[in-house]
């Protein structure tokens, strides 16, 4: 019976030992429908977004696409893709780069950012936006923000927000706005936010005169293994109510 008790014991030693001094790897693909809030039509599915994540010890790689579904005429039919790199530091996350390309018929755009001590040291943008009818975003501006890919990242992960105590500061290489998340709402089946989206600068000069904030929702819902998962949020894009769903296939 002793032995039996040992064989054990160096079972589960040698199990701990190995998970301590083994690489943690990880990759995972996550899908979101986007729908458009319209005051006759409702919600109409206007985008898909697919994500895909992998997680090398500390460093992290996550790619964004985004496609239309053509379904309605006055959505753009842009298509997207992206991605971050970077390292999970306890509850954050540290980027290192950020690559965005849009693309719509004959025209493309490519946005790059590198960053340097978890802040924005390089841009650059081709073909460069027309700012001259927009209001200035300052070095410090754009140096003690984030880019919106590792913004959906951090909106996307239960760990990341901080109990809703945390202010996003996001900058797209053109805009510069506050995703400011506050009241936390705790319940038997999920976890809420409120989402207050704040211009700051980038935008037309009557827009920060008028100071309009657009205040909306980050929900999670409480999974069978007791874990927040993201569930949608609502954000407005070019005065357009939009709503971000995950999908869940089971």
């Amino acid at each position: 019976m002793k032995n039996y008790y040992y064989k054990i014991l160096l079972i589960s030693l040698t199990s701990i030992f190995s998970l301590t001094f083994t690489n943690y790897a990880l990759s995972k693909e996550e899908t979101y429908s986007v729908y458009a809030k319209l005051p006759i039509l409702g919600e109409i599915e206007v985008q898909n977004i697919r994500t895909e994540l992998s997680i090398n010890d500390d460093n992290i790689k996550y790619s964004y696409y985004v496609n239309p579904t053509n379904i309605v005429d006055f959505f753009e039919e842009k298509i997207s893709r992206g991605y971050i790199t970077g390292k999970l530091v306890n509850t954050s996350i540290e980027t290192n780069e950020y690559y965005f390309k849009t693309e719509k018929e004959d025209f493309q755009r490519l946005i790059r950012f590198q960053y340097l001590g978890g802040f924005i040291s390089d841009i650059t943008i081709e073909p460069v936006y027309d700012i001259s009818k927009i209001t200035k975003v300052s070095d410090q501006m754009i140096q003690e923000s984030i880019d919106p890919v590792t913004m959906f990242y951090v909106l996307t992960n239960y760990n990341l927000i901080k109990k809703c105590n945390r202010t996003i500061k996001v900058y797209d290489g053109k805009r510069r706005y506050d995703l400011i998340l506050s009241n936390p709402i705790e319940t038997d089946i999920g976890y809420s936010c409120k989402l207050t989206h704040q211009k700051i600068s980038g935008y037309k000069p009557e827009k920060i005169q008028e100071n309009k904030k657009y205040i909306s929702e980050l929900k999670f819902k409480l999974s069978k293994d007791l874990i927040y998962e993201f569930s949608e949020v609502s954000l407005r894009v070019n005065n357009t109510d939009l709503i971000i769903r995950k999908n869940n296939y089971n």
